[in-house]
């Protein structure tokens, strides 16, 4: 047996195998900086939705929250799913009751509002409170504060 033919066909493999893992892991760091850097540089906007005490920020910059989700690493689809999920709902609540996030007064539905309609909102709010979004949006916090070392605040 040829010694030098039986390693280069077991080696040749295996490196191409070791190429293939090293290339994804490569990827999957390079995906985790592309989002890192992008919460970093979404810092100041995610401070100012922290100050708005009505949670009615989560609807004006939902655009930047897909964006930040489809640049997450996978690991955190699940929890991106889930607090888009329940905002997504609320928005479209708020649209099919006629009513905008602006015309909130201190966190306050605005007057004139059916009974039925304030009962859809508040349900819908309700869902943005509830353990399965909170609990996503803690998955969402720790890992960027463990990860890429920034505060969001959510």
């Amino acid at each position: 047996m040829n010694v030098t033919r039986f390693l280069a066909g077991r080696v040749a493999p295996a490196a191409a195998v070791a190429l293939v893992l090293v290339t994804a892991v490569a990827g999957c760091g390079d995906k985790e900086a592309s989002y890192c850097a992008a919460l970093t540089t979404d810092q100041k906007t995610f401070a100012a939705m922290q100050d708005d005490t009505s949670g009615l920020g989560l609807l004006k910059h939902r655009a930047m929250l897909h964006d930040l989700s489809d640049k997450a690493p996978d690991d955190l689809t699940d929890e991106w799913q889930t607090v888009l999920g329940a905002i997504d709902a609320f928005a479209k609540t708020l649209d099919e009751t006629g009513v905008k996030a602006g015309d909130f007064v201190g966190g306050q539905a605005p007057a004139g509002l059916s009974e039925v309609d304030r009962t859809k909102i508040a349900t819908a709010a309700s869902e943005l409170a509830s353990d399965d979004v909170v609990q996503a949006a803690d998955g969402i916090e720790q890992q960027a504060k463990d990860v890429c070392k920034v505060q969001l605040g959510l």
